[in-house]
């Protein structure tokens, strides 16, 4: 007996020593699990608002109502109660309420339910029915500015646009209370309990003018109805800092119920989308070629009807006898011969060169998810016909931010400018913090420049865009038609028109271009030059700018082009 003990209590012994020594940590969390309880407080996500401080995206508190299972005592009952104030089925409440998992003690029976329903649930005073306040994001304007702003999933998280660009920034961290309690549920009120408090998120200052980016949005929608268009993509932007003014995208979703509408929506394809850009392209030849000192405006050409060239045959945009024409006057009336003959005197490697100055194949820096770089072919992929394409805007991809840019540097007196989005934000403290300055560079000399606003000035007075003139302001700008290439290689019968310029010339205050998908009819300034002039005259009543310096010489030549001939067609 005595050996059978000292066995025994050996046994326990040694029992008791790999308990309370070699597994004692994993038995400590075991207990703790059981004893300690974590609820967690989500923080505020921070607001976005436009430059001027008007909300476009704010978060409000509603309720969320959840259930304990260990403390909820007549299940059917109860579910049979809830059903109809929450909308939802009986089977599936009662399931939640009695738990959906062993031991489950916390079940989402509705998360974010609006007041009048949080108060009816709250009447019933149901056993183990519990509420508690949860931030929901709320887009105060609607479709206002949907594909930039984004959306957000139920639990706050940031799922396209802005949004998740800045995720890290708006998000905030949430609080959490840990207390101790009872195997019935039950606090003790006798235990401690730490508490973190949330720590809400910072808040987004965009560039954006909600009322520009509103007027924006409606000119467009107007034009691609109008026009019946596929799609449409608009941008306004100041050229001498950079920041989008609005930037607006057809068709649109509303980001308050995003899962009502189709994905292809969401997409911004202002930034995401690549299109070959045609005849609005051409001033990346001119500006190139004038900066070369190959050209000068009034450097004559002898422009045919049609012209071969390698493997291809080239036809002007518009039928015509074989002419005389001025640099100047090969961009104004849109001549592809012309401009064919003014990139064979630039040459490949220069072409190349200025093609990315000006930004051409890669992304702007704008900041924005899913931004394309376009396609810009190496100058060692070119074909015997590259030369003569590329300065008519094919065989090249770009986006809209890209030809916006673009168009910005010749407002700019030759220099390029970063684009951005973000015009301030507010840190810790609440203190509002300034964005870093946009990265600069120059392009072509201010000479250049000037000569390049004063040939897309005639544009817009004497050329193809005719339907952009605005009275009062001096308009320079670019029409643009180019047919939508096959994916399997070729060109369609599909077309994207576009429209680009600035107002007032003489002093740059706006850049904007449309793109339109398809319209019809297919040519730019037939579709595109109007809609830029739907968008630009409200935005520069509301940033009141004054007129043109010229206003009258303009008004006399406004005059004189209406009783012209028709502009033609690109």
């Amino acid at each position: 007996m005595f050996v059978f003990f000292v066995i025994a209590f050996g046994l326990m012994g040694a029992r008791l020593l790999v308990l309370q020594i070699v597994e004692a940590p994993e038995y400590a969390r075991l207990a703790s699990a059981q004893r300690l309880k974590v609820v967690e407080f989500p923080a505020r996500r921070g607001a976005i608002y436009d430059r001027s401080g008007r909300p476009l995206a704010i978060s409000v508190d509603l309720q969320t109502v959840f259930a304990d299972p260990a403390l909820v005592t007549k299940a059917a009952a109860s579910a049979s109660k809830l059903a109809p104030v929450l909308d939802m089925k009986v089977a599936a409440l009662e399931e939640r309420l009695r738990g959906t998992r062993p031991g489950s003690r916390f079940e989402y029976i509705a998360r974010q339910v609006e007041p009048k329903v949080a108060n009816k649930v709250k009447a019933l005073r149901l056993p183990g029915v519990f509420m508690e306040a949860e931030p929901k994001r709320f887009y105060p304007n609607g479709r206002v500015a949907s594909q930039l702003l984004g959306f957000v999933d139920i639990d706050g998280k940031g799922l396209s646009g802005l949004e998740t660009q800045y995720e890290d920034i708006l998000r905030g961290r949430p609080g959490e209370m840990t207390l101790e309690q009872d195997p019935a549920g039950r606090s003790l009120p006798q235990a401690e309990y730490t508490y973190n408090r949330p720590e809400p998120g910072r808040s987004l200052f965009l560039t954006i003018d909600k009322d520009i980016q509103y007027s924006t949005e409606l000119a467009l929608a107007d034009a691609a109805q109008r026009y019946h268009a596929a799609a449409a993509s608009a941008i306004v932007l100041d050229p001498r800092s950079g920041e989008v003014l609005a930037m607006a995208n057809v068709p649109s979703f509303d980001p308050n119920k995003f899962w009502e509408f189709d994905q292809e929506t969401y997409r911004n394809r202002a930034v995401t989308d690549v299109y070959e850009p045609g005849s609005a392209y051409k001033i990346v030849t001119a500006a190139g070629a004038l900066q070369s000192n190959v050209i000068t405006p009034d450097t004559s050409f002898v422009v045919p009807d049609e012209m071969p060239y390698a493997d291809r045959v080239f036809h002007d945009s518009h039928s015509h006898a074989t002419e005389e024409m001025t640099a100047a006057e090969i961009i104004q009336d849109s001549s592809n011969i012309g401009t064919i003959k003014i990139g064979l005197e630039l040459g490949a490697e220069k072409l190349d060169a200025y093609v990315r100055k000006f930004g051409f194949g890669r992304a702007t820096g704008l900041d924005f998810p899913g931004e394309s770089s376009g396609i810009v072919l190496d100058l060692g992929e070119w074909s015997g016909s590259t030369i003569a394409t590329i300065p008519l805007g094919q065989g090249i991809a770009v986006t809209a931010m890209q030809m916006a840019s673009s168009y910005a540097t010749l407002a700019n007196g030759g220099v390029w400018v970063e684009p951005k989005l973000l015009h301030a934000n507010t840190n810790d403290a609440g203190e509002v913090v300034r964005s870093t300055p946009p990265t600069k560079r120059r392009v072509v000399s201010r000479r250049t420049a000037r000569e390049m606003t004063e040939i897309l000035t005639g544009v817009v007075t004497k050329g193809t865009g005719l339907e952009a003139r605005i009275p009062g302001y001096a308009v320079a700008g670019k029409t643009g038609t180019a047919q939508k290439p096959l994916p399997g290689g070729g060109y369609g019968n599909s077309y994207t028109a576009s429209f680009a310029g600035f107002v007032p010339a003489d002093n740059p205050a706006l850049v904007i271009i449309v793109v339109l998908d398809n319209p019809t009819p297919i040519w730019g300034g037939a579709t595109a030059a109007p809609a830029f002039k739907a968008i630009a005259e409200p935005a520069l009543q509301q940033l009141g700018i004054p007129p043109s310096g010229n206003a009258e010489r303009a008004a006399r030549e406004l005059e004189a082009a209406q009783q012209g001939a028709e502009p033609a067609h690109d």
